[in-house]
């Protein structure tokens, strides 16, 4: 007996202390099995964070004894400094983000179409990168392989698939596989790439990796009202995601891999801002946008997603929006000046006798008439939709007073005709009514129009939210 215990206690003693991993947001615990013969720590190493499956958080670090394996507060700590990328929290700035267990983006958007307001359709051109510190290779066989690619001669990286990129000489022998994060567009209905997706290793120290591609894609906007057309505002949004292999022990477990965007060390000057902007030259139709605020970019939860209601451990995706007001132009010029003036001219007609009565009516029905077609000529412009939108109230309701002015006449000319003394003060009771609805829904129109402009225009500047 004496003899095993002072083979436990040599063993004990030689045997590396139980410490656990330390890390900035939380401990990291591996546990290893204790051996039924010698009560001894048998096969214990750390795991690498790849290769964890499964990880447990503890309150108290861990003891060993000679029976079992149980809590204590005098187990010695490993230095967390070979460990502190393994966990981090959700920074409130891109600057205080660890890049080293990232994946961070860049979005350029090229090119916007004509925006189909029915279908709530935006078709975009835009190129994403995506710049991540790639895992270091073994450090036992880091030299040789550098050393034999370097001696092959030239390698390039290509895409295989869309999860993983092999990296070939010029005589198209594989050299090395690389992991690839798989990009995910959310709101999109058909895309198509420009090109093949490029991946390149920035720096081999660092493992710094880059991976880019264009696409064409045709966005879904959902969320998009029109009550206020032509005077309407909209975010242009294109939400991007990392949704393959998040979950916890697969190979991007989004505990580990966090969403940032990219910074100035990985773009290397290559944008005037290093997570994406809008190229000067764009130009959509109908629509216009303040090329000072440019892009906005937000980390958003990821509401389908796992645990995103109420819980730290919630996926997040990269919204990219763009703030977009409607050129109304086309009904500031010509539709609003030609419907208040006909409007005018209606009210003049109110001057006949209203012994006129056939008179007064024919001219008034046949403004309404004119009315009637331009109406019909705005509405292939207007957007299709259940409610009524600003503009469709606008015409509703001169031509409404156009017949409003047809049954004045009417109400006169039997006033008249029964010897009533009050047709004058109806006249001009009905056309001062008129004239202050028309001159109210003019001032009312074209102060939103100043207002749109002005809020897209000067409006306070949106900051970056991540």
């Amino acid at each position: 007996n004496n003899n095993n215990n002072n083979n436990n206690n040599n063993s004990t003693n030689n045997m590396a202390p139980i410490t656990t991993l330390v890390a900035p947001l939380q401990p990291i615990y591996a546990l290893s099995e204790a051996s039924n013969k010698n009560n001894s720590l048998r096969d214990f190493e750390y795991a690498n964070h790849t290769k964890l499956k499964r990880t447990l958080s503890l309150t108290k670090p861990l003891n060993v004894s000679n029976s079992s394996l149980s809590l204590s507060d005098s187990t010695p700590l490993l230095p967390s400094r070979s460990f502190s990328n393994l966990y981090y929290s959700a920074p409130s700035s891109p600057q205080c983000m660890d890049w080293q267990k990232s994946i961070r983006f860049q979005v350029v958007v090229w090119h916007i179409g004509q925006i189909d307001m029915r279908q709530g359709r935006v078709p975009v051109t835009f190129r994403v990168t995506l710049y991540w510190n790639d895992e270091p290779m073994d450090d036992n066989n880091n030299d040789d392989e550098l050393e034999s690619i370097g001696s092959r001669g030239s390698a390039i990286w290509q895409m295989q698939g869309r999860k993983q990129a092999i990296q070939k000489e010029v005589k198209d022998i594989p050299l090395n596989t690389v992991a690839v994060p798989a990009l995910s567009i959310l709101n999109v209905v058909t895309f198509d790439t420009i090109g093949d997706a490029q991946v390149e290793m920035l720096r081999e120290d660092t493992r710094l990796m880059r991976w880019t591609c264009m696409y064409r894609a045709t966005l879904i906007q959902n969320d998009w009202r029109v009550d206020n057309f032509p005077h309407d505002d909209h975010d242009i949004c294109l939400k991007l995601a990392i949704l393959a292999e998040r979950r916890p022990g697969e190979l991007w477990d989004r505990q580990l891999w966090h969403l940032a965007l990219a910074t100035e060390a990985d773009s290397r000057g290559s944008t005037r801002v290093p997570h994406g902007l809008l190229v000067d030259e764009v130009r959509i139709p109908e629509f216009m946008y303040n090329q000072d605020d440019g892009l906005q970019f937000e980390l958003a939860p990821l509401k389908h997603g796992p645990l995103w209601k109420g819980s730290i451990d919630f996926e997040r995706c990269l919204e990219v929006r763009l703030r977009v007001a409607r050129d109304s132009s086309y009904f500031d010029k010509n539709i609003m000046p030609i419907l208040s003036l006909l409007n005018f001219v209606a009210i003049s007609v109110l001057c006949l006798k209203p012994e006129d009565f056939f008179q007064r009516a024919l001219l008034t029905l046949n403004i309404g008439f004119v009315e009637f077609g331009l109406r019909m000529r705005t509405d292939s412009h207007l957007p299709n939709v259940s409610y009524q939108i600003k503009m469709q109230r606008i015409l509703n309701e001169y031509f409404f007073g156009l017949m409003f002015l047809v049954l004045e006449a009417c109400l006169v000319y039997d006033m008249q005709r029964r010897g009533s003394t009050m047709m004058v003060w109806v006249d001009a009771l009905a056309a001062t009514v008129k004239f202050g609805h028309n001159v109210y829904t003019l001032f009312h129109y074209y102060r939103d129009a100043a207002r749109s402009r002005n809020k897209l225009l000067h409006g306070a500047k949106k900051e970056v939210l991540v």
